[in-house]
């Protein structure tokens, strides 16, 4: 983002500046903060975003770390996943990285154990803002910046400050099995820092998942933030001492495998619902009270384990809810690619890459 001027980049900055005031404004004292934490909630791999995020059920690669940590048991070897993505054009940008392995321990006397070890990183970088020029731009001094006012912002652009915002997750994920089912956990550990503030917080995750419930039907259930998850906020000023609440979050999913053997391939069909309780109303597809949930469903076309087409909706079913992904696998390494729409209206789309080493 250029500092030369408004241009192109007036509404990317406004999209910046209204995350930062989401933070920087949230009350003070502990509350439900609808969007705390958010930036995980896309998880991490480009498969999974192909399958507009239905992923629960699935769960059978690396990135299964944040999907559902229970499908870390029965991992046929090793494998790193690095990501990279490209958020609302070039605005946000975020990495996720796992590793997964089998290990020949248990913890809880199951077996088939794996572990894995996960982060999420956004950054978002030159962040103007503008409040501090309130009262140059109210030439009128009535309080209120009206729109021909707000013209005069360009002759302030020297004025203008600039902030970075960087999140971070960490995570440590077991897995084991027990009998038909699939157990898992992960604690994570989060740290925020924008402005001159930070937060720190800790949080678990729980995962099961049953294959084969009937013929290619799989379970799959994670129970997101189970011991709710607290952000503990310090910086200057009245700020310090903030607390934000990640409420818990249940995922009930499904994936259904058809084998095509006459074409050397599979399909997988899968959906999950992301069911929340800390009211966000109409910002999620469904709303009732302070329930709240979204949909994913998506799929995947294997031709030989080598090729792989995919397709979903992540959270509506409109053209900008709609994802895309494609994949080929040589050798020991699987690229793979994917597309989300518009959710913001801004023109912009989500470009995600990954690269998974298997050994």
């Amino acid at each position: 983002m250029h500092r030369s001027g408004l241009s192109g980049t007036n509404e990317r900055a406004r999209i910046a500046a209204a995350l930062v005031a989401a933070l920087l404004l949230a009350p003070v004292g502990a509350s439900a903060a609808k969007y705390a934490g958010s930036f995980m909630e896309d998880g991490g791999g480009a498969r999974a975003l192909g399958m507009g995020g239905a992923f629960t059920a699935v769960a059978d690669d690396p990135s299964a770390a944040f999907w559902n940590p229970a499908g870390l048991s029965g991992l046929e070897g090793c494998g790193l996943l690095i990501m990279h993505a490209e958020q609302f054009g070039d605005l946000v940008d975020r990495d996720y990285a796992a590793y997964a392995r089998p290990v020949d321990w248990s913890l809880l006397g199951g077996t088939e154990a794996g572990f894995a070890l996960s982060a999420i990183r956004l950054g978002v970088d030159d962040i103007q803002l503008t409040a501090h020029l309130h009262d140059q731009l109210d030439t009128d001094h009535d309080g209120v910046v009206t729109d021909p006012e707000l013209a005069g912002l360009f002759n302030l652009r020297d004025q203008f400050r600039y902030v970075s915002d960087s999140e971070l997750a960490l995570f440590a994920s077991y897995a084991e099995r027990h009998g038909d089912w699939l157990l898992g956990g992960t604690v994570k550990f989060v740290r925020q820092s924008v402005a001159g503030y930070s937060s720190l917080g800790l949080g678990a995750d729980l995962g099961l998942l049953r294959r084969g419930v009937w013929r290619g039907l799989d379970f799959g259930l994670k129970l997101q933030d189970i011991t709710t998850t607290f952000l503990a906020w310090s910086g200057p000023g009245d700020y310090a001492g903030t607390t934000e609440v990640i409420t818990p979050a249940i995922v009930p999913a499904i994936a259904y495998r058809f084998p095509l053997e006459r074409w050397r391939a599979e399909l997988t069909v899968a959906a999950s619902a992301e069911s929340r309780f800390d009211d966000r109303g109409d910002a999620d597809q469904y709303a009732a009270g302070a329930f709240s949930a979204n949909l994913h469903t998506g799929a995947e076309l294997a031709l030989d384990r080598r090729v792989f087409l995919r397709g979903g909706f992540s959270g509506g079913w409109g053209t900008e809810e709609l994802t895309a992904g494609a994949g080929f696998r040589l050798a020991d390494l699987t690229v793979d690619y994917a597309y989300a729409g518009d959710t913001l209206g801004n023109d912009e789309e989500t470009h995600r890459v990954s690269i998974t080493a298997h050994f």
